[in-house]
């Protein structure tokens, strides 16, 4: 292994080599690096100035070393040392190529992530070898951190750069990289439902497309995506249901979670506003923004109403871009004065729908399959057991899901 050494003459005035070690350096030294050459002879090398370059250049030093040992250039030299090792930016393009008929936005959180880390690698990582060290994803994690990135973010895109570190357990030893940085872990919050008076104060803040949009999402207890890709198509008016499918519109592609087509209920009440929204309105989509693109807008449109309704608590903080143009800057605003409050997202009216289906009776496995959940504990985490009533399905789904007042 090289070593650097100073060169120094002691009070004797006999020139003499000693081995840098923290603090100070002696005055009016040179700087030398020990190592051993490819014959196994111990070796000097010419002099530097400083430390600093004495270190930076210890493992060029040997390595030019043992090129010439070997008649190789230190370019021919380093690719045979290389040989059978996978640079990071090359295992990103083989993980990458393998997980691309994820859904679209498991793909986008792969990418964004395993760009990142190629842009940001620690200093003298190049292969996955030097990556996967407790080190290197300290450091890198550190890059996460400094950017300013929340828990929310930094949890899952370690995720990703620990599973593609995994295909490479057999080049680096390493089977489970998680296990050598601690990453801290986003608290997670259980939905709350809405209380009957919270729903009549959001639907009576709401204009009519408003209403009609948010009480699909309350019928169906869909997610954002599921109501950004329904079409008439997926309508059965007869049935009173609601078909959640993968389909691609307008140059995007929808998935469904799990890759699980379902049917989810709608209620007498939603039919027959979807049915009349229909009769006078054109395309392919329930809802639409402008072009005729899927609506991508429904959370920031519902944080809207819950400020309208006055239902925001006043105290969240958050910075976001404000002004136009050239102009837009960070601002930091509170939801008493702004509409971005934490208290208000989509998944509370999944919860709401499933929470008011098991309060009418009907039974949980009933509530998973219409939710897509991909296990009972899952959909248990929103709710407590009731017992199921006698009554007719479809008037329990109508109960359930009837609005306090309408339009």
């Amino acid at each position: 292994m090289a070593a650097v050494y100073a060169r120094f003459k002691n009070q004797a005035g006999s020139w003499k080599y000693e081995k840098v070690a923290k603090g100070r350096p002696p005055k009016d030294a040179s700087f030398h690096v020990r190592f051993t050459d490819a014959t196994g002879k111990r070796r000097w090398s010419p002099p530097f100035k400083s430390v600093e370059d004495a270190n930076a250049n210890s493992e060029g030093v040997k390595i030019a070393s043992e090129a010439a040992a070997h008649g190789l250039t230190v370019a021919e030299f380093r690719d045979t040392l290389n040989a059978g090792k996978t640079t990071v930016k090359d295992a990103v393009d083989a993980f990458l190529k393998l997980k691309k008929r994820k859904r679209p936005k498991t793909v986008n959180l792969y990418t964004n992530a395993l760009s990142h880390l190629v842009e940001h690698l620690p200093k003298g990582v190049r292969f996955v070898g030097d990556l996967a060290t407790a080190d290197a994803l300290d450091e890198y994690l550190e890059v996460l951190e400094r950017e300013g990135f929340g828990k929310k973010t930094i949890h899952p895109r370690m995720g990703v750069v620990f599973s593609m570190l995994k295909d490479h357990s057999k080049e680096t030893g390493v089977e489970f990289a998680s296990k050598l940085v601690s990453v801290a872990k986003p608290v997670k919050q259980k939905p709350k439902a809405y209380s009957d008076a919270e729903i009549k104060k959001l639907f009576e803040a709401m204009s009519e497309e408003e209403w009609e949009r948010y009480a699909f999402f309350l019928s169906t207890g869909c997610r954002e995506q599921e109501m950004m890709f329904a079409t008439w198509d997926d309508m059965d008016f007869t049935h009173k249901t609601y078909k959640v499918e993968g389909k691609t519109i307008e140059g995007e592609e929808f998935v469904p979670k799990n890759h699980e087509v379902r049917v989810t209920p709608l209620t007498t009440e939603a039919c027959e506003m979807l049915k009349a929204r229909k009769a006078r309105m054109k395309g392919r989509l329930i809802f639409t923004a402008e072009g005729g693109k899927p609506e991508g807008h429904f959370l920031r449109k519902f944080k809207a109403v819950a400020k309208r309704a006055g239902l925001n608590c006043g105290t969240c903080k958050t910075t976001i871009k404000d002004g136009k143009y050239h102009l837009r800057k960070d601002v930091e605003v509170t939801c008493e004065t702004r509409p971005v409050c934490e208290k208000h997202y989509l998944h509370r009216l999944r919860k709401t729908a499933a929470t008011r289906w098991l309060h009418s009776g009907i039974n949980l496995r009933q509530i998973q399959l219409w939710l897509g959940d991909s296990s009972l504990e899952i959909t248990q985490q929103y709710l407590d057991d009731v017992n199921p009533s006698g009554e007719d399905m479809q008037a329990r789904i109508d109960r359930a899901g009837r609005l306090v007042s309408s339009c």
